[in-house]
Order: C-alpha cells, then sequence, then structure tokens
C-alpha cells in the first residue's frame, strides 16, 4: 500500500499539527497504550488489556498483520492503520475491512474509526475517515459503506462531511438505530 512514516498528510489550519497514516508500529506503544486507558475510561470495550499490551505488544501487531490475510474465525480481511502525529503520537485508528458480510452491511461497514478521547473536537476525525476512504479505494472498493449509531452526531458529521449519503437508519436491536451511509465511487 506504500504507507510509512515519512508518507504525510496535513490537518486543516484548526489543528495546526501534521498527521500521517502508518502501520501499527512498536514506536507509538506508548502512546497507544495511554489511549486505551482513554477509551477505557470511557467504558469502550477494548480487545486486549493494557497491561497485556505492556507485555506482548509484538504479538498484538503480529495478529493485527494477520488479520490483512489471514483474520480470526467470523472475520473479514481488514487493514488497520493508525493516525499518529508528533507531540501525539497515537490519535487514533481506522479499519477498512475488505469485503462485507451481511452483519457488516447492517452494522460496521468497511471503515470503522476511532480517535482517542483526548485528541477529539480537532479535525482528526474528518482527516481518518478521508484517508480511510483513500486506502478503501486502494483496495478496489467502488461504494463504500460506513455506519454510525444514529445519536452519534459527531461521526455523522464526520461522514456526511466525506461524502457520505444516508441510506436508512434500522433497528439493529442494540437499543440505538444504525444510520447506514454510502460513499459511492466517482464516475
Amino acid at each position: 500500500m506504500g504507507l510509512d512514516s515519512r508518507h504525510q498528510f496535513s490537518i486543516d489550519a484548526m489543528t495546526q499539527a501534521e498527521a500521517f497514516l502508518t502501520r501499527p508500529q512498536e514506536l507509538y506503544k506508548s502512546s497507544f497504550i495511554e489511549a486505551v486507558y482513554e477509551y477505557i475510561r470511557e467504558k469502550r470495550t477494548v480487545n486486549w488489556h493494557p497491561e497485556i499490551l505492556r507485555e506482548r505488544f509484538d504479538e498484538y501487531l503480529r495478529v493485527l498483520q494477520q488479520a490483512e490475510t489471514d483474520p480470526l474465525a467470523g472475520m473479514v480481511p481488514a487493514t488497520q492503520l493508525w493516525l499518529v502525529a508528533a507531540g501525539h503520537g497515537y490519535i487514533g485508528d481506522v479499519d477498512v475491512r475488505h469485503r462485507l458480510t451481511l452483519s457488516l452491511q447492517r452494522y460496521g461497514g468497511h471503515i470503522g474509526y476511532k480517535i482517542r478521547p483526548s485528541c477529539r473536537r480537532q479535525g482528526y476525525g474528518t482527516l481518518i475517515c478521508r484517508l480511510g476512504i483513500e486506502q478503501a479505494r486502494q483496495l478496489g472498493i467502488g461504494d463504500i459503506l460506513i455506519t454510525c449509531d444514529d445519536d452519534n452526531r459527531g461521526s455523522a458529521k464526520i461522514i456526511e462531511a466525506n461524502g457520505g449519503v444516508l441510506q436508512d437508519r434500522i433497528d439493529n436491536g442494540r437499543g440505538v438505530l444504525t444510520r447506514r451511509y454510502w460513499v459511492h465511487a466517482r464516475v
């Protein structure tokens, strides 16, 4: 995919920082673990406990790499990239799912992203969504499905700012409707 730490994308003037996507790597271990603690404080589910990450970070990185070609049972191939910037380290991540299952068509879509709480409201959400769309295009995905909870106005605005067209709102039995947006391929 040609991504490395030298390939940088500037954010709007509001953030006054340079940020770029990179493959998950040891260089950002500390800031990633700090972000995991932030996610835990806001009651988000995390896949790996921070103390386990401290001891087995290399294994975590291998699992992420393996997910691209040999995902765990029930998962689809997916590429995870981290948004990082000088002074911040890890800011957030984007998962680009290479294909959709029936379940992902209802909730999840091709792209999932998150920004650590301490870096929100600085333009990074819009940036990471845009860069995720670019990555999906590089993988040959035409029309891209992105979903969010109906009550997540911030995420809805981010998706809409990146060309997302609302298809519908559906009930997934999760207590909140799911908004399903399509970012259509340019012809």
